[in-house]
């Protein structure tokens, strides 16, 4: 899917500021991961085009035979690009986290994004920060893994700014 791209930029150059850090009765705003990706989801969706490749949020892989046998775990992706139904066409997963992601959950999605790519045949995996990404720490929790498919990782730095590839992770 060639739009793919475009179709990110401008999904997040429109998410509101409210959705990306929420405001909170009697505190600071705060990031919420659900509610930016719930906003993802729909601009994303406002910009879909005609295609097979159908862009779903959190499918639950457990119990999914062909999923289970390639990767043996139960997951949760945030996104999926991929024609419901048939393997042969799964082109993209997609996972988010904020700029208050802890090692843990960045170790667990990589995880996900490789299996995904290698294992489940997925042509592209795509990690997207929003608020902010250590770049660093991202590549070195890759090499500790080590992750051994391609991973795109993508920063939505701010409200308003599309979100923009800042780095890949690399085949070992």
């Amino acid at each position: 899917m060639d739009q793919l791209d475009e179709i990110i930029r401008s999904a997040t150059a429109a998410i509101d500021p409210q959705y990306f850090q929420l405001p909170v009765a009697g505190r600071d705003p705060a990031l919420y991961e659900r509610v930016y990706c719930y906003e993802l989801y729909h601009q994303m969706r406002t910009r879909w085009p005609e295609t097979n490749l159908v862009l779903t949020g959190e499918i639950p892989k457990r119990g999914h035979e062909v999923i289970m046998q390639s990767i043996g775990s139960a997951v949760v992706p945030d996104f999926l690009i991929h024609e419901p139904g048939n393997m042969d066409h799964n082109h993209a997963i997609l996972e988010v986290k904020s700029s208050q992601a802890k090692p843990v959950g960045i170790m667990k999605d990589l995880r996900t994004l490789d299996e995904f790519y290698l294992q489940v045949g997925y042509e592209r995996a795509i990690y997207l920060f929003y608020g902010g990404v250590d770049v660093d720490l991202v590549q070195r929790l890759a090499s500790a893994r080590p992750v051994e498919g391609y991973i795109e990782v993508w920063l939505h730095s701010e409200p308003g700014a599309p979100a923009e590839q800042v780095a890949e992770i690399l085949p070992r």
